[in-house]
């Protein structure tokens, strides 16, 4: 632990640490190389869960919730053929909107299924989870996204962190959290735009578990160093049979890469598709004025960072060209500044379980708040 903490004095630890994330190492925003930069040494899918939503209850290794995709889009998604897709040309996207209940946000972030994994794993393995790293961040994909996105973004970034024996537990401050925006907001016109992407997934899937209301995840382990390594739950919205893969969904009226706020959309579709192996992507496109769905297109990783990082388009030199490459190396820099300097207080009290409030600016400034109290969150980590 001391190499990676050289740089920061273990003395007189304040309270409130910042430091500036702004000067990392990137490549240029004009440039790109053939094939995208990687956000994890190593990844794999260690588990899978199934949220039960009558009951509440997670079912680890249990795969009956999660929605396959229809044969034949499974195989649009493979020879890109539009015939094969003809049937669904012309859905109201708007079929079911009245009947639609959305998850809570306290419901997309429950942490307890993952809390199981983490003792069933230590229960069949004899050692814990983390035994083999410094710093285990465990959170959920969304939580990740949020801070990759914030170099491309204009708001401040708020998390709740935990340190228990090893591990780094983030978590939304919900004093920042927005409540009514997406899919819960007062405003009709945005939650039915919202919506089109639930009803496009119920479109295109069949869920084995009939009418049960339920929400499936996959657990991915990603290794960012020999030091740092991460588990963190990811929502998916299907399996594809035909590719023995997953794919994520996505609802909009086209995708016009010479606007700032489409590449800046793109972007994020291309870092939720890349923190999970084996994954591609099914864009349902809708008319703006009715909310039919009138095509669909595909992109697998590759295609989609081909899309909005390549030469023939213009240079936006503001928010880093929405370079995909500079959204990887930020995020591998971040991890590790907020490990460093966490580290000096962990390594001054190991056994202790500790709290901070996360903050990263706008300006990309990374504020460490010490709270002296626990959290009393009911989805913070049992330290055992």
């Amino acid at each position: 632990m001391q190499e990676l903490f050289e740089k920061l004095s273990l003395e007189d630890l304040p309270n409130v640490s910042c430091v500036t994330c702004k000067g990392f190492e990137r490549v240029s925003i004009s440039h790109f190389p053939t094939e995208a930069l990687q956000f994890f040494d190593e990844v794999k899918e260690v588990g899978t869960m199934t949220h039960w939503v009558d009951s509440d209850e997670f079912e680890l290794g249990c795969s009956q919730g999660a929605p396959r995709l229809k044969r034949d889009l499974g195989l649009f998604t493979i020879t890109g053929k539009l015939a094969k897709t003809n049937s669904y040309v012309g859905h109201d996207l708007l079929e079911h909107y009245d009947e639609f209940q959305p998850l809570t946000p306290n419901q997309l972030e429950d942490m307890s299924g993952v809390f199981e994994f983490l003792s069933k794993w230590e229960g069949n393995h004899g050692s814990p989870f983390n035994s083999d790293s410094e710093f285990t961040i465990v959170c959920s994909r969304h939580n990740l996204i949020d801070l990759i996105m914030a170099p491309f973004s204009d708001e401040d970034v708020h998390f709740n962190v935990q340190y228990v024996n090893g591990y780094l537990h983030i978590s939304p401050d919900k004093q920042f959290q927005k409540k009514d925006v997406g899919i819960y907001s007062r405003e009709s016109n945005i939650r039915k735009i919202c919506y089109t992407g639930f009803e496009l997934e119920n479109l295109v899937t069949e869920t084995p578990t009939g009418a049960r209301k339920s929400a499936f995840y996959s657990l991915v382990q990603g290794k960012l160093s020999k030091n740092i390594k991460f588990l963190f739950k990811a929502e998916m919205d299907c399996f594809n049979p035909a590719k023995r893969s997953y794919t994520e969904i996505k609802c909009t009226t086209g995708l016009r890469v010479k606007s700032a706020f489409h590449r800046r959309k793109l972007l994020r579709m291309w870092v939720q598709t890349s923190l999970v192996p084996s994954t591609d992507l099914l864009i349902g496109i809708r008319d703006p004025y009715y909310h039919q769905l009138s095509s669909f297109e595909r992109y697998t990783r590759q295609e989609l960072y081909q899309k909005f990082n390549n030469r023939n388009l213009s240079v936006l030199k503001k928010k880093y060209n929405y370079n995909a490459n500079i959204s990887v190396q930020w995020f591998r820099h971040l991890v590790k500044r907020i490990c460093q300097t966490i580290g000096p207080y962990v390594e001054k009290a190991p056994a202790e379980t500790m709290n901070f409030k996360l903050i990263l600016t706008k300006k990309l400034d990374l504020e460490l708040r010490k709270l002296d109290t626990p959290s009393k969150s009911k989805n913070a980590p049992r330290p055992k």
